[in-house]
């Protein structure tokens, strides 16, 4: 089962505490990338056919792959502190926070033990990114963005230290491949973009630049065109009257119909209706 991830700040980032069921659910996945912090409680984390056993303190991390689910212990039932984020996000920063969730390192483990130096090095910053959301204070969200910055910065820093040489080789390769070609799609998601056209001004093969956007990013190139499409749009929709169907043509889609597929697969609601939702009462019924 995929969710879908719906943002209650003008960034996309999310923190929610939540508690599991004490029976095993059906696992999903999200586009999002996810930390979860167990606050009390104990239980299990599932990640496909892999179990860790969660106790207070502990961090898991969970990435837009792979399916996923918690389960509560029924005489102790565990409470976390999530923070989800869309990874676009980073990539617009820096690719390379990316990686500790989406790079194939044998070193990867979901688990992050709570009490060692590393859960003690992130456990602040994730209070400090729901601290900021929560309270919504002058300048939260570039708090809360920092917050994250930071937090991933430290990931990589953890993980990137046990890669071997070939796999930081590979790693510093792939980032460099996706910072190019996201730089180029950024500058030209507003018209019709092929990646074999971007593939080629970058002088790389079109899967070698594939598998490293996707390696990096965890984003499918047409995936990330689409994502800056809408992000687009939704900028359009609440800043502006236009009409829908101006708006879809300007932000690079070429039919209406895909257009409101797309902004609803991935908003959770069709243009209009995001119009409504976020208070501008002035716009076209087209």
């Amino acid at each position: 089962m995929k969710l879908h991830i719906a943002y209650d700040h003008p960034i996309p980032i999310n923190a929610f505490e939540w508690t599991p069921a004490t029976y095993r659910q059906p696992p999903h996945m999200h586009a999002s990338l996810e930390i979860g912090l167990c606050l009390t409680g104990k239980g299990y984390f599932f990640f496909g056919n892999k179990q860790y056993a969660a106790n207070p303190g502990d961090l898991f991390l969970v990435n837009n792959e792979e399916r996923h689910i918690a389960q509560s212990a029924p005489d102790d039932p565990s409470r976390y502190l999530f923070v989800n984020f869309d990874p676009a996000l980073l990539l617009a920063e820096e690719p390379g926070l990316l990686l500790p969730f989406s790079y194939r390192s044998t070193h990867f483990c979901n688990h992050i033990m709570g009490g060692s130096p590393l859960a003690k090095q992130l456990t602040p910053w994730v209070l400090a990114i729901a601290e900021e959301l929560r309270e919504k204070s002058p300048g939260y969200l570039a708090m809360a963005k920092s917050a994250l910055i930071q937090l991933c910065g430290r990931l990589l820093r953890h993980y990137g230290g046990l890669l071997t040489d070939k796999e930081r080789h590979h790693m510093v390769h792939s980032v460099r491949q996706a910072q190019s070609l996201a730089a180029l799609v950024e500058h030209r998601y507003h018209e019709p973009v092929s990646l074999g056209e971007l593939a080629d001004e970058l002088g790389l093969s079109i899967s070698r630049v594939s598998r490293a956007f996707l390696e990096t990013t965890g984003y499918r190139f047409s995936e990330y065109v689409s994502l800056l499409r809408v992000q687009a749009a939704k900028r359009e929709l609440a800043g502006t009257d236009k009409a829908v169907a101006d708006i879809a043509f300007e932000c690079g889609f070429q039919s209406l119909p895909t257009f409101y597929r797309v902004f609803k697969e991935t908003v959770g609601l069709s243009p209009v209706r995001y119009r409504q939702s976020i208070g501008v009462t002035k716009m076209s019924k087209k």
